[in-house]
């Protein structure tokens, strides 16, 4: 008996450690393995306290914006591939990590998206997404309570024009000047 409790409070204590193992890290990561050493890159990271700020201060959202009034808390990471990486041949579809819900999965010529999710059944509380385009791989992971229709929200931006529209809206959300 006793063995079987040690086993149960390891795997209690391991698993929520393990679970959700997406980050800038990791998608950086997988970028090097499929293309190479990004050419540029932009990462950041905001928590409760400077999106809530953030938020208060951009106002609300214009027409044709996500649908981002729960969010508490995201990070964004934006890296350009090395001249000559195809982004056809790019694949992020395996990155999907335990504890997560792969929700969307996108894939055209040279536009890809993977949208995963953690939540419950009224709200979605955690949002990752890698989404790659023209010669760009962006990374964006939104918490707080999002919308059951921001996975779909997302894949149609994709669908309709690229990684482009997704990089803008949480780019707006930092207040940084768009390239």
């Amino acid at each position: 008996m006793r063995p079987a409790l040690g086993v149960a409070l390891a795997l209690a204590i391991l698993l929520p450690a393990c679970a959700g193992r997406i980050s800038p890290r990791s998608v950086r990561s997988e970028v090097i393995r499929q293309a190479g050493e990004p050419a540029t890159e932009f990462e950041l990271t905001m928590g409760r306290l400077i999106t809530a700020l953030l938020k208060r201060s951009l106002g609300p959202r214009p027409d044709g914006s996500l649908p981002l009034e729960g969010l508490t808390g995201f990070e964004l990471a934006v890296y350009r591939l090395p001249p000559g990486a195809a982004t056809e041949r790019l694949d992020f579809s395996e990155m999907t990590p335990f504890g997560w819900e792969n929700v969307v999965r996108y894939k055209e010529g040279g536009r890809s998206a993977l949208v995963m999710i953690r939540g419950r059944r009224d709200a979605i509380r955690d949002l990752a997404l890698v989404v790659a385009g023209g010669q760009e791989v962006v990374y964006g992971r939104l918490r707080g309570k999002l919308p059951t229709t921001l996975p779909e929200a997302i894949r149609d931006a994709v669908v309709a024009r690229g990684t482009a529209p997704v990089k803008e809206q949480l780019l707006d959300l930092t207040g940084e000047p768009q390239h």
